[in-house]
């Protein structure tokens, strides 16, 4: 059996893989004005990280949805262990179990790369609210990559294909949303070298995952001046 890097994540319980981490995530939500009446999707909601958070910090009505069923699992554990009210849902975000009109806020953490985007996208906008708010965080081409090197990348992810700022706008604009601003922006490098040094735990051993963040890591620093990422924020 293959392994995929969602499965490393996974094995190794890494939080806030997604460029700029669970502190970018705090400093975008604190700038929303989120209410204790307000329905938040995570999509793709990985470990479960950040529906903790808006759950304790906002006491609203949060909804976390993954499609991998150890990061479902364990997010619903997580949940449970500090008495969470929080909905846990496996499922596609490319085909959500969600009713039109539902949510007044999504937000996608380096998720939405890694489906089939214009259907995710379509999606996100059907189960939005009228002006309801997307954040999507996303994996970015800083320029056209050259067909080898996409390939490698899109063959690692499993990616379907890789977007440039403007193929994500385009995207967006696609389905109807609209006030679209890029919050951040950064290439993998840039990040990297602005990154503040973390204490990092032991991991355990494991000679198949450990591989795959090699190769994750390799990729990162080959490709890092290629890649980046950028924070949308619209509405519907």
């Amino acid at each position: 059996m293959k392994h995929s890097y969602q499965d490393a994540l996974v094995f190794y319980e890494l939080e806030g893989a997604h460029p700029g981490g669970f502190e970018l995530t705090k400093s975008i939500l604190k700038n929303e004005d989120i209410h204790k009446n307000d329905k938040i999707l995570e999509a793709g909601c990985g470990l479960g990280q950040t529906s903790q958070y808006l759950a304790e910090t906002y006491g609203c009505q949060v909804y976390a949805m993954d499609n991998h069923t150890e990061m479902v699992n364990k997010t619903t554990k997580r949940l449970q262990q500090v008495q969470l009210p929080v909905n846990v849902f496996m499922g596609s975000i490319e085909k959500m179990p969600f009713p039109k009109d539902f949510f007044d806020f999504i937000i996608a953490e380096s998720s939405t790369s890694f489906t089939t985007i214009q259907k995710s996208i379509r999606e996100y906008y059907r189960v939005l609210k009228p002006g309801g708010t997307l954040i999507s965080i996303d994996m970015t081409a800083e320029c056209i990559l050259p067909g080898e090197h996409k390939e490698e990348i899109m063959n690692f992810y499993q990616l379907k294909t890789i977007l440039t700022q403007s193929e994500w706008i385009s995207a967006f604009e696609k389905e109807g949303f609209s006030h679209l601003e890029i919050l951040k922006s950064n290439t993998v490098i840039e990040e990297l070298e602005n990154a503040q040094a973390e204490h990092v735990k032991p991991l355990p051993s494991n000679e198949a995952y450990s591989r795959i963040l090699e190769e994750h890591y390799r990729l990162t620093l080959t490709y890092g001046n290629s890649l980046g990422y950028r924070v949308f924020r619209m509405n519907k």
